[in-house]
C-alpha cells in the first residue's frame, strides 16, 4: 500500500514539473526556451526603417497635474495661475506680506539670470480652463522681480517672496473671485512648483487689521486653486527627426519592415507563414540612440506605444488618437537617460504584427508626461543617424514546438 501511494506521488512530481516546463517556452519574460524540447529563443534584428518623423499632438492641461510650471523655451511658454480667497474686502497690511512657493526644477543655467515676475489675472478661470485666460486680462503687479538660485535640492527649495503691502490690500477686483496671481519668468528658462494635488502649493501669509477693531489677525492659506496656461506654435511635423516633447506634445511615428527572412529556425532554415503567425516573442525591444537630453538626466522618461490603425499612411501625416490603439499587454518604458542609447518595450505590438492580429502599419512611441513639464528628448533618425547611431528593434523569438506545414 504505502508502495503503490510513493508511485503515485512521484507520477504527480513528474507530471508537474513537465506542465512548468512546457509552460515557460510562452512567458514574455522567458529567453531561454524549454528545456524539454531543445528549442531555444533567437534573435532577430529589424533595421529596416521606411518612414520616420515627429508630429505635433493636441495637448491639454487637466487641472489635476502634481506640478505648476512657468516659463519659456522654444517658443512655448507657461505661466502659472494661483486663487487666493478668504481675503477681506477691506484691511490694513501690517508688515509685509510673504508667499511661499516650494520649487522642485529649474531650466539649466544660462547666461541670464532665472527670474520671475509677477501679475494679477482680472479673469474667471477654472484649473482645467486655462487655455481660455487672456494675455488683455493679465496685468503686471508692483511686486519686484525674483531671481531664483542658480540650483535647486532634489527634495525641493522653498522660494519665499516679499510683496508689498499695497498689493495685497488693493487684491479686490470688479466681477472676479478671489486675488489671482500670475507668475511668468523673464527672459526665458523654465521653473517647476509644488501643487496643491502634493498638499504643498503656495503659500500666503500676512498679517492685517480690520477697520473697528484693534486684533491683529494673520491670513495663512494655501490657494484655493492653482494651474497653468500653455501657449505657443510650432511645427505640425517635423521630417527625417525623432523627437519627444511634452509641451505642446511631439510624438514619434515609426513604420519598419519585418521580413519574413528574419525569423528562422534552429537550423537556419525561414520560418513558414504558419510558424510565423504561431511563434511567440519573448521580448522586443526599440533601440533609439540619443541625440539632445538637455531634461531627463536626473528624471525618468515614460515612453508608450501604440500600434496605428491608419492603412494608407505614405506621408508624413498629423494623426489623431482615433488613428491610434492599445494593443492589449502593453507596458510604457521608464528611464533616466543616462546612456547613450534607450530601450523602449514593444513586445505586444510585434507580437500582434507576427501573428497577424493587427497590421502592421507602424508604431507611435509618446511621452506619459504629456502637458506635465517642460521635458524634451530627441534621438538620431534612420535617415541622418551616424555609423554606430542607427535605430533598431532587437527581437528575441521562441519557435513553435511542432512545426506546421
Amino acid at each position: 500500500m504505502e508502495r503503490k501511494k510513493f508511485g503515485s506521488i512521484l507520477i504527480l512530481l513528474i507530471g508537474l514539473i513537465l506542465i512548468l516546463s512546457f509552460s515557460a517556452c510562452t512567458k514574455k519574460n522567458n529567453l531561454t526556451g524549454d528545456n524539454v524540447s531543445g528549442i531555444v529563443p533567437r534573435i532577430a534584428i529589424a533595421d529596416s526603417f521606411s518612414l520616420g518623423y515627429s508630429y505635433t499632438h493636441e495637448g491639454k492641461v487637466k487641472g489635476t497635474e502634481s506640478y505648476i510650471i512657468c516659463g519659456e523655451e522654444d517658443g512655448i511658454e507657461a505661466i502659472g495661475v494661483w486663487r487666493f480667497t478668504g481675503l477681506r474686502d477691506t484691511m490694513t497690511v501690517i508688515g509685509e506680506p510673504v508667499l511661499k512657493l516650494v520649487a522642485t526644477r529649474r531650466s539649466p543655467l544660462d547666461s541670464n539670470p532665472l527670474a520671475l515676475s509677477f501679475h494679477k489675472l482680472a479673469q474667471h478661470w477654472t484649473p482645467d480652463s486655462t487655455d481660455m485666460i487672456l494675455d488683455s486680462n493679465i496685468s503686471p503687479l508692483s511686486i519686484p522681480n525674483f531671481t531664483v538660485a542658480d540650483s535647486i535640492s532634489s527634495a525641493g527649495d522653498t522660494l519665499a517672496i516679499s510683496i508689498p503691502a499695497a498689493v495685497i490690500e488693493n487684491w479686490k477686483m470688479e466681477n472676479v473671485t478671489g486675488f489671482n496671481l500670475v507668475i511668468k519668468t523673464v527672459d526665458g528658462g523654465w521653473l517647476e512648483f509644488k501643487a496643491n494635488e502634493l498638499a504643498n502649493g503656495a503659500l500666503l501669509n500676512f498679517k492685517y487689521k480690520v477697520p473697528g477693531s484693534a486684533d491683529t489677525l494673520t491670513y495663512n492659506q494655501r490657494a484655493f486653486i492653482d494651474s497653468y496656461r500653455v501657449t505657443g506654435d510650432q511645427s505640425a511635423i517635423t521630417t527625417a527627426a525623432w523627437k519627444l516633447k511634452n509641451l505642446l506634445p511631439q510624438r514619434m511615428f515609426f513604420r519598419f519592415a519585418l521580413q519574413d527572412e528574419l525569423f528562422t529556425d534552429g537550423e537556419g532554415v525561414v520560418l513558414s507563414a504558419l510558424d510565423r503567425k504561431r511563434m511567440t516573442i519573448n521580448k522586443a525591444e526599440l533601440v533609439l540612440f540619443v541625440k539632445d537630453n538637455p531634461y531627463y538626466g536626473s528624471v525618468r522618461c515614460n515612453f508608450y506605444p501604440y500600434q496605428v490603425k491608419m492603412d494608407t499612411l505614405a506621408v508624413p501625416t498629423v494623426l489623431t488618437d482615433n488613428d491610434l490603439q492599445i494593443i492589449s499587454n502593453t507596458f510604457s518604458s521608464g528611464t533616466i537617460i543616462s546612456a547613450d542609447s534607450v530601450k523602449i518595450d514593444v513586445t505586444a505590438v510585434i507580437q500582434g504584427f507576427t501573428s497577424g492580429n493587427v497590421s502592421n502599419n507602424g508604431i507611435v512611441i509618446k511621452n506619459t508626461a504629456e502637458m506635465q513639464n517642460f521635458g524634451k528628448v530627441e534621438f538620431w533618425h534612420s535617415a541622418n543617424a551616424p555609423a554606430g547611431k542607427k535605430p533598431y528593434i532587437k527581437i528575441h523569438y521562441t519557435t513553435p514546438f511542432l512545426k506546421g506545414d
